[in-house]
């Protein structure tokens, strides 16, 4: 498979720059005291529908801004769609809809599903953070808003601003 290909060159790439392993490099880099200590602020909607409504807006954002003219010009330029950017969601749908392979309103359907597939995948990694600060965006975002929950989330954060 495609990920085992990038797996393996990724380690082969460590081996070539640190002489370690990557079980070597990784068992390494676990022991090193962290360098930073972050800030951890997740924004989500308390309604789910919410969320995909506005990946499904964004989506119709991206293709009225361009992302066709977008993929057409990477074509052209030679970017073979089998590129690891050309396999991004949006990217790969898209270009399936030039090759005829599927309709331009399938290829969208298929980008706000799959970003909506992706969204909830990234909500259950950072759950998994108890470092994580929630801040809930209203239905209609505004940012002065959430602004204002971030700094109420860590008011030792918000004084050094």
């Amino acid at each position: 498979p495609l990920g085992d290909a990038r797996r393996i060159l990724r380690a082969l790439e460590v081996y070539q720059e640190t002489g370690r392993t990557i079980t070597q490099h990784n068992e390494e880099t676990k022991r090193l005291p962290p360098r930073y200590h972050p800030v951890w602020l997740g924004m989500t909607f308390r309604d789910r529908a919410d969320l995909y409504a506005r990946i499904d807006l964004r989506v119709e954002q991206m293709l009225e801004q361009g992302l066709v003219a977008e993929v057409e010009r990477l074509l052209a330029r030679g970017v073979p769609d089998t590129a690891t950017a050309m396999q991004a969601i949006g990217y790969k749908e898209i270009v399936q809809a030039l090759r005829g392979q599927t309709t331009m309103d399938e290829a969208v359907r298929l980008i706000q599903q799959r970003s909506r597939n992706y969204a909830k995948r990234q909500l259950t990694w950072f759950r998994r953070n108890p470092a994580m600060h929630w801040i809930f965006q209203p239905a209609q975002p505004d940012a002065d808003a959430v602004f204002a929950a971030a700094r109420q989330e860590v008011p030792f954060f918000a004084e050094e601003i």
